[in-house]
């Protein structure tokens, strides 16, 4: 187990004993395939199944190389393909967050090309289509990301995939029909209404995306 922050005595002292005998004994707040996750106190204990393993060493990596990324959840801990410990994001994700406020978030596709491309510029990409829907959104207006199961170094590529996020931002911002459609089309698929499309996308236009773009 690598400690990167420091952790009371009883905390270190449970991730020690499952780290030696894989049991926890409490009950999760989430139950998935590959991880189950885990409240203690103000910290989030996410544990890797052995069919997450390969997936979670990965995660590892990925949130430990982007803790200079305010989008990126405080790591404290973590065992490598085993759990990862990290600070306990009060928030909800963009259904959640409609349900509970009766409205979108305010600064919605800002929010979502930020964090991509804050991403990118940290050296990290997605391989495969970044889920949004792992963005939690809090009540002072933060957004962290709390999934990390598709990003891998950029290496070499980082310049081009930089570029083309750039490009896509100029392109909604400018109102190009075909990349406007696919936000509108994943926005729909998961609820909202026509008029809160329209008004993410003003707003997002209202605020120019030189203001993305300069992150």
């Amino acid at each position: 187990m690598r400690i990167i922050k420091p952790l009371t005595p009883h905390i270190e002292e449970m991730l020690r004993h499952y780290e030696q005998n894989g049991h926890l004994n409490m009950q999760a707040s989430l139950l998935g395939k590959q991880s189950a996750v885990y409240k203690v106190q103000e910290y989030c204990l996410k544990v890797y199944t052995k069919r997450g393993k390969v997936g979670g060493e990965l995660e590892c990596e990925a949130m430990m190389s982007l803790q200079n990324n305010r989008h990126v959840p405080e790591l404290y801990a973590y065992s490598t393909g085993n759990f990862v410990l990290t600070e306990w994001i009060d928030g909800f994700n963009l259904r959640q967050y409609r349900e509970i406020h009766g409205h979108i978030p305010q600064n919605l596709i800002y929010d979502m090309f930020s964090s991509e491309l804050q991403q990118i510029q940290s050296g990290y990409r997605d391989w495969d289509v970044i889920r949004y829907e792992n963005l939690l959104w809090t009540k002072g207006g933060e957004v962290k990301r709390t999934d990390f199961w598709l990003c891998e170094p950029a290496g070499l590529m980082q310049n081009d995939v930089q570029q083309a996020i750039i490009r896509k931002i100029d392109r909604v911002y400018s109102g190009d029909r075909s990349e406007v459609q696919k936000l509108e089309h994943y926005f729909y698929r998961h609820g909202l209404t026509f008029s809160e499309v329209k008004q993410a996308l003003e707003h997002f236009r209202s605020q120019g995306s030189s203001l993305v773009v300069s992150q």
